[in-house]
């Protein structure tokens, strides 16, 4: 199967190279991205290099976790008959930290005869930049740019990085950047807690999917929580669960939030009661189906439901106290609601909390977008923000 254009190219196909790399990019799907290269594909990515599909969708779903709200532009630079250079710039946020970056950078790319990029060597330089600052917005609807458009802002380009450079020497007070306590995993006294990972959350069948399901997706929210905890049954790390269950008698209630009264609405998270199971399987409330052999492994522990979004409700405070548990790795459902609800009261009750970003995610809707908001206050209120691939690896590290 051919993937035109073919080399070798003209200006036009170089053109159509380009912009279609530039779309595919900016979907953010590595599946997509990873089509376009040869099987045994060679990757230089900065200081990385590897070889082969498989091996740029893990390098892909590994820089998207951590860059969020990545925006691309590429430029057409230079062309021969199988080989293109372009200049490109892309913004984007970093997971942890919540700081911008615009990075610059060029690729040199060689096809095979079928059109297939066979190689690809990049280099890039990260800057960071204010929100305000960003620039790059949707992707334009027509093939052809302005090949000298970069070039034009070649100067501001560098008086930008001058500038960002003179900043950096200055030290982090003149970056007013937040310090990062971190929390150091000790074996026998932090957990993995998962808030409401349930099929309401994470499955697209879920009451909430047509909010939330943009965000767990991005994020690769459902697989990232899988690897919390596949890490912590590995280690022998205790792990925990903060379920959400509504019964016929929380239906009562007087007065409720807006969330409250919107979730008794469409009947998210129902049971048919406390004491009984019937029609729990596969419901709403029910927990994905891929995440039952962690949960149902005589290990886990299970808290009593919490009711709004904190766990001031349940039991969980206690079941941790009770293990001599003072150190919390946190993930799961929704960021800005019942996740964050969890790292607040955990801090309030003295514990250390962890609060991992792509092991959650929230709903975009029109009065704003709920991830964005648990970000900014997980940085302020955490005792450190990881990205899943750091909390695993800190995980694994631990003595």
């Amino acid at each position: 199967m051919k993937r035109p254009p073919l080399p070798p190219f003209t200006r036009e196909a170089a053109l159509e190279k380009v912009r279609a790399a530039e779309d595919a990019w900016n979907t953010r799907d590595p599946e997509r991205v990873a089509a376009a290269y040869t099987e045994d594909s060679q990757w230089r990515n900065r200081e990385e290099f590897f070889t082969g599909r498989e091996a740029i969708v893990e390098f892909l779903k590994r820089k998207w976790s951590q860059e969020l709200h990545y925006r691309l532009r590429k430029e057409l630079w230079a062309y021969t008959d199988n080989r293109i250079s372009v200049r490109f710039e892309y913004e984007w946020q970093h997971a942890r930290t919540g700081q911008w970056y615009r990075t610059h950078g060029n690729e040199h790319w060689e096809f095979d005869a079928d059109g297939y990029m066979r190689r690809r060597d990049m280099s890039a330089n990260d800057i960071p930049i204010d929100a305000g600052e960003r620039r790059i917005g949707l992707p334009e609807t027509t093939p052809e740019k302005e090949e000298n458009n970069m070039i034009k802002k070649t100067t501001s380009r560098f008086a930008l990085i001058a500038t960002a450079l003179a900043v950096m020497a200055l030290g982090s007070t003149a970056m007013a950047q937040l310090p990062d306590p971190g929390m150091t995993i000790d074996p026998e006294r932090t957990a993995v807690l998962i808030t409401d990972p349930q099929n309401d959350f994470l499955h697209p069948k879920g009451v909430t999917w047509g909010v939330v399901g943009k965000s767990v997706t991005e994020n690769n929210t459902v697989e990232n929580i899988e690897s919390l905890f596949k890490a912590a049954k590995k280690n022998d790390l205790p792990v925990f669960i903060s379920p959400h269950y509504y019964y016929p008698t929380d239906h009562g209630w007087k007065f409720e939030g807006a969330l409250e009264a919107l979730m008794h609405t469409i009947g998210m998270f129902d049971r048919k009661g406390a004491l009984t199971t019937e029609g729990f399987e596969g419901s709403g409330a029910d927990f994905l189906e891929r995440y039952k052999p962690y949960i149902n492994d005589g290990h886990t522990v299970v808290s009593n439901p919490h009711k709004v979004y904190g766990p001031e409700t349940n039991d969980l405070v206690l079941q941790l106290r009770k293990r001599g548990i003072d150190k919390v790795i946190l993930g799961g459902m929704s960021a800005n609601l019942c996740t964050e609800s969890h790292m607040r009261e955990l801090i309030e009750q003295g514990f250390e909390v962890a609060v991992v970003s792509d092991a959650t995610a929230a709903a975009i809707v029109g009065e704003g977008d709920g991830y964005q908001s648990a970000m900014t206050n997980f940085r302020f209120i955490a005792n450190t923000v990881w990205t899943t691939e750091e909390a695993v690896r800190q995980i694994n590290a631990a003595d």
